[in-house]
This record gives C-alpha cells, structure tokens and sequence, in this order.
C-alpha cells in the first residue's frame, strides 16, 4: 500500500496507534444471564485522546488501521461526527480491534483483540504536521507495529512530539521512544521505569523528556519541565478504574501547552479531561 496523503489542514492533535472499538459492560457474572447497561464507542488511546481535545475545540486527527467491517464503520461515523479526521487505512483480511471492560476496582475484567490493529505499518503513517503529534505505547512497545510507530514519530513535524507508555514496557523503552520530548506514564508505569513513586519519578523522567507527566487516578498528576513542577487534581473525585482517562488527560494536556497554556493551566484542564472520561 502507498503512502496515505493528508490533506493540507492545520491541526491542533493527530494520535498515532491503535484504533478499536469499545465495549464496556456494566456487569458479567459466569453461569449468569444479566440485563445490564452496555456501552458501544471508538477507542483506543489515539481515539480517546483525540475524542477529548475535539471536545475542547481543537482539530484533530486519528491515524489507525481498522478491518473492512461495521465495527470500522461505526468507528469513523463517532470520529466524523465529532469532527476528527480519520486516517485509516483498511486491512482486508483481519477485522477491526475489539475492547471489552466489565466490572470496578477488584472485579474488573479486560478482554481485548487487537485485530487489524496489529498490522499497522510504515505505509499506513502520513507525514505528520500539527502543532502536536502522539503516539500510543501499545504500538510503540509491541514488536509486530513498532515500525509503524517508529515511522510516526519520525515522521512528525510538531512541537510537543508525545508517547504515552501504555503496553508492554521492556529494557529497551528510552530507545523505542527516541524523538519523543514529552512522556505520559500512569504511576504503575513511572515505577517500572523508575522505581520511583510519582512526585520522584517524573523529576527522574525529566531529565530524559522536555516534559514528563505521570498521572495517579483520583489524586491527580504531576508534570515536569524546564520551567518547574506541577501538580493537579480533579475539582471532584471519581473513584473508577475506567479505561481512557490517562488517554483524555494526555490529549488535552498537549493541545492546552502546544496553545500557550503554562503547565499549571495544562494540567489541571488534562485533570478536568480526565474526570469528564470517567463519568462520561
């Protein structure tokens, strides 16, 4: 497959990775038929984080590969409405990725099959020009679509180039993600790859990044950079294990810094943004 063209379109956010379809279930129980809510969406990190800085006004963009199927479509019809351009390539052999949650806190269940996801290539990435570019771990740290996650971070001509280090963090972490100037980890991940806790582990971060930011659900985050450190919390409490939080809070986070915001003003609208996806 060749090269996808963009066209010419001044964005705020494009998101690199993995483009899935969600499934949350309020409630599974085995040997049990249960009548329960059912939430069907886009997902994904690059969905979840471009979902929540459209919300905010910016212009944004998804770059995936999805299957030839409905699941694709519903996904682009979310993204459209929402007023997010979908680049995504089509794989005709293997089906979109499916996500499925159930459950809170201790009875929390994932299942996930990343489907056409996983053959995400080079061909696939167009070049990247916005005032931010991010680029999901679950690409960037699984073999089969490093290339391709490699390729976006080369291939960008923003700013603020991001990674947020979701998936399987080995060794070689630093060098997967050479070209990138600011991190996201959560705190499960920043002591992985510190072992250090969170206020510790983003100074420690910071001295490889511009920015590092490592996110700890209900008390919030704190950033790093040159200009300081900062910590920010939700206005309200949301006690939920939910998916795509840290998604929404990278999102924001790099459209608020690439407008201006200081990083105090960054991180406490990424807070907001992630509060907003846990009750959404």
């Amino acid at each position: 497959m060749g090269s996808i063209i963009i066209r010419r379109i001044e964005f705020d956010l494009i998101a690199v990775g993995e483009v899935l379809l969600d499934v949350t279930v309020a409630e599974l129980v085995p040997g049990r038929v249960s009548h329960a809510p059912v939430s069907v969406r886009a997902g994904g990190v690059p969905v979840n984080a471009a979902l929540a800085a459209a919300a905010q006004g910016a212009r944004t963009a998804v770059v995936g590969r999805v299957g030839s199927d409905p699941a694709a479509g519903a996904i682009r019809a979310e993204l459209e409405a929402a007023g997010i351009e979908a680049i995504l390539a089509v794989d005709a052999e293997l089906p979109t990725g499916i996500f499925v949650e159930t459950g809170e806190g201790d009875e929390r269940a994932i299942s996930a099959d990343r489907g056409a996801s996983a053959r995400l290539s080079p061909g696939d990435i167009p070049s990247l020009e916005a005032r931010a570019v991010l680029v999901s771990g679950h690409a960037l740290l699984r073999d089969d679509t490093a290339p391709a996650a490699r390729a976006a971070l080369d291939a960008s001509a923003a700013p603020l180039v991001a990674v947020v280090a979701a998936g399987p963090i080995g060794v070689d972490f630093h060098a997967r993600t050479k070209g990138a100037n600011v991190l996201f980890a959560n705190e499960d991940e920043a002591r992985i790859l510190t072992g250090l806790e969170p206020r510790e582990a983003a100074l420690a971060l910071a001295e490889l990044y511009e920015v590092a930011v490592v996110t700890a659900g209900a008390a919030g985050a704190v950033a790093v950079s040159g200009t300081g450190i900062v910590i920010g919390r939700p206005s309200e409490t949301v006690q939920s294990r939910r998916s795509g939080a840290g998604d929404a809070f990278a999102g924001v986070f790099l459209v608020a810094l690439a407008s201006g915001a200081s990083l105090g003003e960054a991180i406490n609208r990424a807070c907001e943004a992630g509060r907003r996806a846990l009750v959404s």
